[in-house]
């Protein structure tokens, strides 16, 4: 992911982003385009946990001014806590702080800062189905920067307070920034990793996923 906002995507099109197809682990299709620059558009597709996929909920006047203000405070807050530490010894990422971001005021995802990950927030909970994280792979500390090097069977390590889970690297794919797919529930337990792809030039989102071992 790269230099400012990540890119914020129609409705419409969010609508496409979960739909690209899984190429085993090498430099095949991979999807999502929110890690480097432009983590936008996911936002704005997924649905919030209470809302259905194929019937939207409009929020009643009062509610919505609040989620806008929710919103436009997160838009400037730095990450508060580190909810989880990930590991991925292939790559060479020992313990990284994991943050949870949500959207700012026009939808778009936030990413945190620096050398870390972040949880989109409206993705399951780790260890309860289709956990979503995204990072950086050509700025502020590069922490994805070799994401494309993994391959099926590697680990990644989450750790949350005293309590260790792990994955294990099935696959991943090459999607357009528009594929919002890749964020739906799934009835495994699983991670969905995002970063930009090609390197320095982010126009697509390589998506790894790694299920629970």
């Amino acid at each position: 992911m790269r230099r400012g906002s990540l890119v914020v995507f129609s409705a419409g099109i969010f609508l496409l982003l979960a739909s690209i197809p899984a190429a085993g682990l090498g430099r095949a299709p991979a999807h999502l385009a929110a890690t480097s620059t432009n983590i936008t558009a996911i936002a704005s597709a997924t649905p919030s946990p209470s809302a259905s996929p194929s019937a939207p909920v409009t929020p009643e006047p009062a509610q919505a001014a609040q989620r806008n203000a929710a919103a436009a405070a997160a838009a400037v807050a730095p990450p508060t806590r580190v909810v989880a530490r990930i590991s991925i010894p292939r790559i060479g990422i020992r313990k990284a702080p994991v943050y949870e971001r949500s959207t700012d005021a026009k939808g778009v995802m936030l990413i945190a800062p620096g050398y870390s990950v972040t949880r989109y927030v409206f993705s399951a909970p780790f260890g309860t189905g289709n956990t979503f994280l995204y990072g950086h792979d050509d700025i502020q500390g590069n922490i994805f920067g070799h994401l494309y090097d993994l391959r099926p069977g590697d680990t990644v390590q989450i750790d949350i307070g005293s309590e260790t889970q792990v994955y294990r690297v099935t696959g991943h794919q090459i999607v357009p920034p528009t594929a919002v797919g890749v964020m739906d529930p799934t009835q495994d337990v699983r991670l969905t990793i995002m970063t930009c792809w090609p390197f320095n030039v982010d126009t697509k989102r390589w998506i790894v996923t790694a299920v629970k071992a």
